[in-house]
């Protein structure tokens, strides 16, 4: 550490020595010619990947792709665009519906990709899509080996839009968005409710005296007259969460330039009204609405004829409110709570006494039910206060780049030096609230008492990150031979004011040569050190080497240049290193203060002390990933046809994982970890595009397919006494369980078949396969079940048309491959006390032996024989989805004249518009699988866009 600290003042002082330098000499070349003026300076890294001649593995698309189109947070807008990338989101209903994403599938136990804006690295989620100029995904280590070791698993660079030269141009948009919930579980009423609750009490074998009575039935099925407090019937999830609700979103931007200064200045607001029907009963708001605001300036200044200073300042503030019982809390209490329980609350009547005699006081005449079994959702969303989620992010950039042509013809430096900061706290207002059960027409019992409001902040937090660049790039042509070279020195810290800071180093460099544009080849490397390793043991160096050959440019390929305009094949191997996955002090260990740790005397009375809760691994060192990637890439009839194609291997060793074979026996308190992990990764990516057009009729139709397929090579596990027990050989993550063989029938079949060990086995329970033959089904019968919960196969469809000035774009995304084990509320009735759904009436009795489901029961919870996972809750969860549409019209110019209105652009988009899956089950096949998350949404929206 005192290595790397040392070095962070020392490149302070270089720092200050490279702008001097700079500064000065531009001031002296601009003294002795004042009237040339450069282009924008070469950013070679971003030239190379655009150009035919890149070897390395990149795909790019326009931010106009996505511009208009009605979503939060961006990355949910890659997938099925970019061949290779894939995400998935679990859950909706908040503004900041952030998804889990990879590059070419989950490659290591350590996943996480590196997002750069502006060569920075910075959240990708929350941008405004009005400021992104580009995006492009990198993915092999010739495209990711100068990005250093935390774009191991894959990078992506975000470009944002820069000014021009020119007067002022400004642009307006608005654009509304109506979200509505994809799919929702649908609980039956308080009369199917209690009938299927009697079957499963009778199938239980429990006493009569608890099932409904006729009677309770009766006040069910006839609600005319029905005292509705005795007897409630609460259809808790239509009535207190919104079928749609309102996302607005408002962004302008103005950029422009004069001779030496060039600007581009973009503001957005966002905001979302909520998904909760709440009462207004107060002057606070409780439910889980969001507000954010973003702000973006990016100016460039010609110092001088030869130097160009760019500044970077971009911020937003988030706001966010949700009900005192959580958002994600409240929904799983609208869900489960079956309909009869209670009321959501009691009208006050001025006659209801609690069990001590006490009269009851209400407020808004409403009294709060409630059973001391499951969570009132009215009283959590209405009663119990709220939070407001405060969020704020700022950065600095400043990237000076000197041309030293002057010097050496092709020779640019730059400095670049990024801050930000990102705080974060959460205003707590929650109050505790009574709750009333009836005892009769007159008496409540009261559980609780009414707390004043709590006025606390909790979940601060303060992130800062500084970033030092220096890069000196070349490029010139000489003749048919080209030569590209670049040096560049990176260090990298990461702070949250509590632990100890986060740093990183890398220098490296890149050497390229490309021969009459047909033969090419790079050599780079990255010499890169991590604090979290030992002294001696923190730097590491990783090469890569690249290779094309452009055969289109080939003298015996010109008689077929007007069918194949270009055609090229290219590959690269390579090694990278991570420190994801390792902790700090792994390579020092830690003494943690434990209570009642240590035992002594005659009565082994307990005593405090210290425990070692890290075992020191001085060895700790980078995970390693070595690459291969080729690929062929082709234009055809004029450019009209782009295809692209690439098989990848990744070869994972040194993975931080815990060597499960170290037992505890040798006095160890905590898990062992080593590098001694390995992963083997391998696929492809496909992509092809076709544009054209009949006249002023133009189309395009395109496609990505991507396949990517781990498996896990070594892991530390333990002897098991079957192979298919070890993770090894397998991929990961995979679904593991059970053989499911269908339902005992009868008691004979019991008895005859193998030994189920879970709970007492009757007809119409799951039967499992014994898969050792020992005549047990134990957890040694436990096999992998098929494909994980990260899709292997993931593609995409996209195609559009325009005429005149009307257009549309569409855009399909889907996955194969593709498995979700159902567990929880969605696959088992009655789950912890809570619902049926409709979901859930197909069940085994001796008249429906081919049921889809168990025998119902009321019991669901600890080791009972059908809630064992197993092939029965495994679900095929491909999908197809229609994921966005955009219709547009561009208001014709001669409707302006000659007015200060240059364009208006009216449109609307639409997200998640429809699904095509075969998956048995009643959510969405992103959606979490256990049916605790809020749902994913579908999202239709009308802007209008103004340019002056």
């Amino acid at each position: 550490m005192k290595h790397l600290t040392k070095k962070v003042k020392i490149r302070w002082y270089f720092l200050f020595c490279f702008v001097s330098f700079c500064f000065n000499a531009a001031w002296a070349q601009e003294q002795g010619n004042d009237s040339t003026r450069t282009k924008e300076p070469l950013d070679l890294i971003y030239r190379k990947i655009s150009a035919d001649d890149f070897n390395g593995s990149a795909y790019t698309i326009s931010g106009d792709q996505i511009r208009n189109l009605p979503v939060s947070n961006l990355v949910n807008l890659l997938g099925g665009l970019v061949p290779g990338f894939n995400s998935r989101q679990a859950q909706g209903g908040m503004a900041n519906e952030s998804p889990s994403y990879w590059i070419r599938g989950s490659r290591s136990y350590a996943d996480g990709i590196l997002v750069l804006i502006d060569g920075q690295e910075r959240d990708f989620g929350v941008l405004s899509p009005y400021e992104i100029e580009s995006i492009t995904v990198l993915k092999d280590a010739a495209a990711t080996v100068l990005y250093g070791m935390l774009g191991t698993n894959g990078v992506i660079l975000v470009k944002t839009k820069k000014g021009s030269t020119g007067k002022p141009s400004v642009e307006f948009t608005t654009n509304l968005i109506n979200q509505q919930p994809i799919s929702l579980l649908k609980p039956l009423g308080s009369l199917g409710y209690a009938e299927n609750y009697n079957k499963a009490l009778k199938n239980d074998g429990m006493d009569e005296t608890k099932m409904y009575s006729q009677y309770y039935l009766a006040q069910y099925r006839d609600r005319t007259g029905v005292n509705p407090e005795l007897y409630p019937d609460v259809h808790w999830l239509d009535n207190y969460y919104r079928s749609s609700t309102w996302l607005n979103r408002y962004n302008v931007n103005v950029s422009g330039g004069t001779k030496r200064t060039r600007y581009f200045v973009n503001g957005g607001v966002l905001t979302q009204s909520g998904m909760f029907n709440t009462d207004d009963e107060f002057t606070y708001n409780t439910n889980n609405s969001i507000r954010r605001y973003n702000v973006r300036s990016n100016i460039e200044f010609d110092v001088t004829s030869s130097t160009m200073l760019s500044v970077n300042l971009y911020g937003w503030y988030e706001k966010q409110n949700r009900p005192g019982g959580d958002s994600y809390g409240s929904y799983y209490a609208l869900v489960t709570t079956p309909p009869n329980s209670f009321p959501a609350y009691y009208l006050d009547k001025g006659s209801y006494v609690d069990q001590s005699g006490n009269i009851i006081t209400s407020v808004n005449n409403k009294i709060v039910a409630g059973d001391g079994i499951h969570t009132n959702a009215w009283a959590e969303l209405n009663r119990n206060g709220y939070v407001t989620s405060n969020a704020s992010y700022g950065s600095f950039r400043a990237k000076l780049t000197q041309d030293l042509s002057a010097i050496l013809t092709g020779l640019f430096a730059s400095a670049t030096l990024s801050m930000d900061a990102y705080s974060t706290a959460d205003v707590s207002r929650v109050k505790g609230y009574a709750y009333f059960q009836y005892l009769d027409t007159t008496t409540l019992k009261k559980t609780n008492t009414d707390g004043k409001m709590a006025n606390s902040v909790a979940g601060i937090n303060s992130i800062r990150r500084n970033t030092m660049d220096f890069n000196l790039s070349y490029n010139r042509q000489f003749g048919k031979h080209n030569v590209s070279a670049l040096a560049f020195y990176n260090q990298y810290e990461y702070t949250d004011e509590v632990s100890i800071p986060s740093r990183y180093q890398s220098v490296g460099g890149w050497l390229g040569y490309n021969f009459d544009k047909r033969y090419g080849i790079d050599l780079l490397g990255n010499y890169y050190g991590a604090y979290k390793f030992a002294p001696g043991n923190r730097f590491e160096f990783f090469p890569t080497v690249a290779a094309g050959w452009t055969v289109s440019n080939e003298p015996f390929f010109s008689g077929i240049k007007n069918v194949i305009s270009f055609l090229k094949f290219k590959g690269s191997y390579g090694n990278l290193g991570s420190p994801r996955g390792v902790n700090e002090f792994d390579f020092m260990g830690r003494l943690a203060a434990t209570s009642n740790v240590y035992y002594f005397g005659n009565s082994m009375g307990a005593a405090s002390g210290y425990v070692e809760d890290i075992i020191a691994n001085p060895g700790v060192t980078f995970e390693k990933s070595e690459q291969t990637n080729a690929g062929v890439e082709a234009r055809l009839f004029n450019d009209k046809i782009i295809v692209s194609a690439e098989y990848f291997r990744d070869n994972r060793t040194g993975m931080y994982v815990n060597n499960q074979k170290i037992s505890s026996v040798m006095g160890m308190n905590a898990d062992v970890r080593q590098n001694i992990g390995e992963m083997y990764t391998k696929g492809y990516d496909l992509a092809a595009t076709w544009k054209s057009n009949i006249g002023k009729f133009s189309y395009y139709i395109g496609g990505t397919y991507s396949f990517a397929h781990n498996t896990v090579t070594a892991l530390g596990e333990v002897d098991q006494p079957y192979p298919y027990l070890q993770s090894v050989g397998y991929p990961t993550p995979i679904e593991r369980g059970y053989i499911a063989e269908g339902f005992f029938n009868s008691y004979e079949e019991i008895a005859a078949a193998p030994q189920q060990t879970f709970s007492t086995v009757n007809p119409g329970d799951i039967r499992y396969k014994d898969i050792n033959g020992d005549g047990i089904i134990n957890v040694n019968d436990q096999v992998p079940l098929d494909y994980s919960n990260i899709p292997e196969i993931f593609y995409g469809i996209n195609l559009g048309f325009s005429y005149k000035n009307f257009g549309v774009n569409a855009m399909f995304e889907g996955t194969g491959h593709f498995n979700k084990m159902l567990s929880g509320i969605v696959a088992h009735p009655f789950n912890d006390q809570g619902n049926i759904f409709e979901h859930q009436l197909d069940t085994w009795t001796p008249e429906n032996t081919s049921a889809s489901l168990p025998i119902l029961s009321t019991i669901s919870s600890g080791g009972v024989n059908n809630i064992q996972p197993s092939s029965f809750w495994l679900r095929d969860a491909s999908y197809l989805r229609l994921k966005t549409v955009e219709v547009y019209y561009n208001l014709p110019k001669s409707l302006f004249g000659k007015s200060f209105i240059k364009d208006i652009r009216v449109f609307g988009s639409g997200y998640n518009l429809l699904t095509w899956s075969n998956y048995d089950s009643p959510l969405d096949p992103e959606a979490d699988s256990d049916g605790t998350s809020m749902p994913l949404m579908r999202n239709v929206s009308f802007g209008l866009s103004i340019k002056f």
